[in-house]
């Protein structure tokens, strides 16, 4: 069936069943997905089965001769339970957040040459929406989202104006040419499983993305919780609550008046950190039980030996005196040097790291480096500009098609400003890895790659960073070579005068 004949059905519960079976993927296991996540709920911590605590003897068994019946009695041992260590190491959240910010540290690049005041504008405004909605950080959520989660999703919609077109028109210094001043303003809120969202990507059958439901709970005003379902098509927003049986919430279905699906989706088939997992369990039990050895074998046990007839001694200063024949003590210590358990500990970390081409950033790791070039620490941080370029297979998708939503957005609010060149603006989104800047490398690349007629001037500027500063570069460039080349004409007639 096709959406439309699906959205057609009388029958709620019918419509809500075809529109999960859109979804060609499994849904993400959100409760083993948050276990692996949240170190608190790693099995280490949470199977008392598998990781049993200790059983203490407190009492040995003995025999009890009771004088009144004559009788001898066997009295059990007693044992105490005491706890055991529980090392847990966030692995997972430490790796996924050194990604996060490799891939979306640095604010993806936008390469846009407008063609006329039309698209400057727009792209003037893309970027004040982007910034309004603190994109930069979102990104990041949203990039940590799909590789701990598996899926995330971005949901566009407009909100009333609060002077957001004002404001943007007095920076850019232009007024209204329009008849109609903009009153909606673009939002956005992110969809995730540890939001509590299900989701259902709704995929045709040329497998294109038409419709996305949202499966999840709200509380109403007596706090009572209420299942909503909701679906995003390119038209249109349908919400139903479940009360004994689904109805189709007042109110809450309506035309929300895009052009296209205000739903940017980005799905993978296992979490960023799955194939290191048996490392991190078995880091976290090695770690544990060499704990509880530790406590046990810290202070050494006092051992005495011979034919003792009586020793006497004071706790307080730490001596024993023993008397009998071959009369000695000694202390029981631990010998053994574990390098062993030293040894794997720092191969199961580093594997996990390695695999996972994620560099271990840490005072530790990174004190001995010294004082490198630019060049010299993109080839430490190679692994990971690779995991980004593979990210962005994803991700990357995922920023262009935002960016070409929001045109189109801007266009549709704006007609009068922005609709022709919503239609014509070309917008090119890149992902750039996080780097150290070494400014002194980037200007000596640009200035030759400039004088060697390799690159424009203009891209040797935006290689330098100044992308936001292009025409009042070049401006001031010109205007200065103009000054110099005045300066040394004046100099040369008066050279000739003379």
């Amino acid at each position: 069936m096709t959406l439309e004949e699906i959205l057609a059905l009388e029958d709620i519960d019918r419509k809500i069943q075809y529109l999960k079976k859109g979804r060609k993927t499994e849904l993400p296991d959100r409760r083993k997905l948050w276990e692996d996540w949240n170190p608190d709920l790693h099995e280490i911590m949470t199977d008392k089965n598998k990781y049993p605590d200790r059983k203490v003897l407190k009492e040995e068994a003995k025999k009890e001769f009771d004088e009144k019946t004559g009788k001898t009695y066997n009295i059990e041992a007693k044992y105490e339970t005491e706890p055991v260590n529980r090392i847990v190491i966030p692995l997972e959240q430490d790796i996924v957040n050194i990604q996060t910010a490799f891939t979306v540290g640095t604010e993806p690049s936008m390469d846009c040459t407008p063609s006329d005041d039309g698209e400057k504008n727009l792209f003037a405004a893309l970027k004040s929406v982007l910034q309004k909605n603190k994109i930069k950080y979102q990104n990041k959520k949203i990039v940590r989202a799909w590789l701990s989660e598996q899926e995330v999703a971005e949901y566009w919609y407009v909100t009333d104006d609060d002077s957001f077109w004002a404001k943007f028109w007095a920076k850019v210094k232009i007024t209204f040419g329009g008849k109609v001043k903009p009153t909606k303003k673009l939002r956005s809120v992110i969809w995730s499983p540890f939001r509590g969202d299900k989701l259902y990507p709704f995929f045709d059958d040329y497998g294109d993305f038409v419709a996305m439901s949202r499966e999840y709970k709200k509380k109403d005003l007596d706090d009572n919780e209420i299942d909503v379902f909701m679906t995003v098509t390119k038209n249109a927003v349908y919400q139903w609550e479940l009360n004994k049986t689904w109805n189709m919430s007042e109110g809450k279905t309506f035309k929300h008046g895009f052009t296209k699906l205000p739903v940017i989706y980005a799905y993978r088939p296992e979490t960023y950190c799955h194939k290191i997992k048996t490392f991190r369990v078995r880091l976290e039990k090695l770690l544990s039980n060499y704990a509880d050895c530790i406590d046990y074998h810290f202070f050494p046990l006092l051992k005495l030996i011979g034919d003792v007839s009586g020793f006497a001694g004071k706790a307080k200063d730490r001596m024993v005196k023993l008397e009998g024949q071959g009369a000695d003590a000694q202390y029981l210590t631990w010998n053994q040097v574990p390098d062993t358990v030293k040894f794997e500990a720092e191969t199961l970390t580093s594997n996990a790291y390695d695999m996972t081409n994620t560099p271990r950033i840490s005072f530790e790791t990174m004190k001995g480096i010294g004082a490198k070039s630019g060049t010299a620490f993109k080839m430490m941080f190679m692994g990971a500009h690779m995991s980004v370029e593979n990210h962005a297979e994803v991700i990357g998708d995922f920023m262009q098609r935002r960016v070409n939503f929001l045109v189109s957005a801007l266009g549709a609010i704006n007609p009068y400003e922005f609709d022709k060149a919503s239609q014509t603006i070309d917008i090119d989104v890149d992902l750039v890895p996080y780097m150290i800047d070494d400014v002194s490398d980037k200007v000596d690349i640009a200035v030759t790659a400039v004088e060697g007629g390799v690159w424009s001037r203009r891209e040797g500027i935006m290689f330098a960073g100044n992308a936001d500063r292009i025409d009042e570069e070049l401006a001031q460039i010109k205007e200065e070579q103009d000054e110099r080349q005045s300066s040394e004409a004046q100099k040369q007639y008066m050279n000739m005068k003379k």
